[in-house]
């Protein structure tokens, strides 16, 4: 079986699209999401040659106080050490 793996963490932190793992059954492998090539040999039915989206897009995000993705702009600041 192949899986849709969407981070880029260390291997006990492993997301995949269908949500098994972190890790997978003996035999059964993985292809990132970002090699657009590789992602038609995927046949995990959960994963289904479909990227499911991860975290908070740029677009719902704003530095500016009082405007809507404020809060998420500031959770993301956090997570990185900055306060």
């Amino acid at each position: 079986m192949i899986h849709v793996r969407l981070d880029r963490e260390t291997n006990d932190k492993r997301q995949f699209a269908c949500g098994i793992g972190p890790a997978l059954p003996d035999g059964d492998k993985w292809v990132h999401a970002d090699e657009y090539e590789l992602l038609h040999m995927v046949d995990c039915q959960g994963c289904g040659g479909r990227v499911r989206q991860s975290g908070t897009p740029v677009s719902e995000l704003d530095g500016r106080p009082g405007h809507p993705g404020y809060e998420q702009f500031k959770d993301i600041a956090r997570s990185w050490g900055h306060s």
